[in-house]
C-alpha cells in the first residue's frame, strides 16, 4: 500500500514533529560510546586530554553555543516577520503550527542547557584525569546540541521556502502569463 513504507523521509517526519525524541538519540549514542570505551579502553575522545585542553574544549563549546544562540533569534524574528498564505499556514495549522512552535522553542532551551553544562563543567571538572565523568555530561550536551543543531536547519529550510514561494506569488511578474 502506498504511504505506508517506512522509509527515512516518514522516519525524520516522525523525528521532527517529537522534538523530545533528541533526548532518545542522545541516550542511544551516548551508551553507545560509553559501551565502546568501556570494551576498548579507548575513543573517549573528551576524557583523554588534561584538564587545561579538557576546559577549554567546554568554554569553547559555550561560546559557540552562545552565537549560535544569537542565530536562532534571528531565525525566529524571521519567521516572525515572515507574511504570505504559506507562512500564515505554517503558523496557524493546528498540528503544523504547533510542530513548528515546539521545535523553536526545543531548540532555544537545549542551547540554553548546553551553554550551562558547558560552563557548569569548567566549575565541576577540578582534577587532571576527570574521574567524576563531568565530560560525559558535556558529551551528552554535545550530542543534544547536534541534534537541535539539524531541526534548527530544518525550521529556517522550511521558512525560507515557504517565504521565497509567498514572496514569488506576489510580485507582478509572478501573476503575469507567460509567452
Amino acid at each position: 500500500m502506498p504511504g505506508t513504507a517506512v522509509g527515512p523521509r516518514w522516519l525524520i517526519n516522525k523525528w521532527i514533529a517529537r522534538p523530545a525524541s533528541d533526548w532518545l538519540i542522545v541516550i542511544v549514542i551516548l551508551s553507545l560510546h560509553l559501551a565502546w570505551v568501556h570494551w576498548t579502553g579507548g575513543g573517549d575522545l573528551l576524557g583523554k586530554p588534561g584538564r587545561e585542553q579538557r576546559l577549554e574544549m567546554y568554554t569553547t563549546g559555550a561560546t559557540v553555543v552562545a552565537v549560535t544562540g544569537s542565530f536562532i533569534t534571528a531565525a525566529i524574528a524571521q519567521y516572525v516577520a515572515a507574511k504570505g498564505r504559506r507562512m500564515r499556514a505554517l503558523r496557524t495549522a493546528g498540528h503544523l503550527g504547533s510542530q513548528f512552535r515546539r521545535n523553536w522553542v526545543s531548540i532555544m532551551s537545549a542551547t540554553l542547557l548546553v551553554a550551562g553544562v558547558c560552563l557548569l563543567a569548567t566549575v565541576l571538572d577540578v582534577t587532571e584525569r576527570d574521574p567524576g565523568g563531568v565530560h560525559w555530561m558535556v558529551e551528552a550536551a554535545f550530542i543534544l546540541c547536534v541534534a537541535r543543531s539539524y531541526r534548527l536547519l530544518w525550521l529556517l529550510n522550511a521558512v525560507i521556502l515557504a517565504t521565497d514561494r509567498d514572496l514569488a506569488e506576489s510580485t507582478p511578474d509572478a501573476r503575469r502569463p507567460s509567452t
